[in-house]
């Protein structure tokens, strides 16, 4: 039986909307709308919602490392700037003028609990150095990268399908009316993003990349790992050159995957 929570997820979704529009936590979109960036609070109380009923024993680093994310990015799209862009552009920022930007507090705070986790709650010092640096880099790069991603309606939903495509094997361990519960909570995350009624923002961008990263980290071979992290850091050295927008763009075909089913 689908969970009553689950079936109100649609409900829930709406209130996050109008908390956030009423703490002035919006932003003009792409196409010059004002939409809350809501989703990113919705996620957070869902991920935490099924780590309660999945009765899963998350240590302690592991939930710092989960608020940290959702928290920094929430304070980036709060009080965050257009300017600096990057991580380059952050550090130079630092260096120049000694200002701590929203965006190099996100990085910071990312590391170290990223650190905390790698230390506190994954085992991996037994398998040696090369696992420590993969873990590590996988709960850096792939917050970031989801937020490189972030800059148009389902864009990281579709990067997150194509991950989920290496976890099929694990859904189908679940009960069957669990993967219908799922499913039904994330087509309305979709549904509400496709039509512009709210956004992921930083703060669900990149706690949705953190989620990513830890599944990816306690259910793929390091091998596996070590490939997506080399590609997460061949993504993020290339935009740090380039707009992933404008690179898109110029594609025809990524260009209409890009748009497929947004209103």
């Amino acid at each position: 039986m689908v969970n009553v929570i689950v079936l109100l997820s649609p409900l829930i979704l709406s209130l996050f909307s109008q908390l956030y529009i009423r703490l002035g936590c919006k932003v003009t979109n792409y196409v010059g709308e004002e939409t809350p960036y809501s989703l990113g609070g919705s996620m957070f109380f869902f991920v935490f919602y099924y780590v309660y009923i999945l009765n899963l024993d998350l240590g302690l680093a592991t939930i710092f490392y989960i608020v940290v994310l959702w928290l920094t990015g929430l304070i980036d799209d709060r009080f965050g700037t257009k300017y600096p862009k990057g991580l380059k552009g952050h550090i130079d920022l630092f260096i120049r003028s000694r200002k701590i930007s929203t965006g190099l507090l996100k990085l910071v705070g990312t590391f170290v609990a990223a650190c905390l986790l790698v230390v506190v709650d994954v085992p991996v010092f037994p398998l040696g150095i090369l696992n420590f640096i993969v873990i590590f880099s996988l709960l850096i790069l792939t917050p970031h990268v989801m937020n490189l991603f972030d800059t148009r309606p389902l864009r990281v939903w579709k990067i997150v399908f194509l991950h989920g495509v290496m976890f099929w094997s694990l859904l189908l361990q679940m009960p069957f009316h669990f993967i219908v519960g799922l499913l039904f909570v994330l087509i309305t995350f979709i549904y509400f993003e496709a039509t512009r009624k709210a956004m992921l923002g930083d703060n669900g961008a990149t706690l949705l990349g953190g989620v990513v990263s830890l599944l990816m980290i306690y259910h793929l071979s390091l091998p596996i790992q070590a490939v997506i992290c080399l590609f997460y850091l061949f993504i993020v050295v290339v935009t740090e050159k380039i707009s992933l927008s404008k690179w898109i763009e110029a594609r025809p075909v990524l260009k209409w995957i890009d748009r497929w089913g947004v209103s």
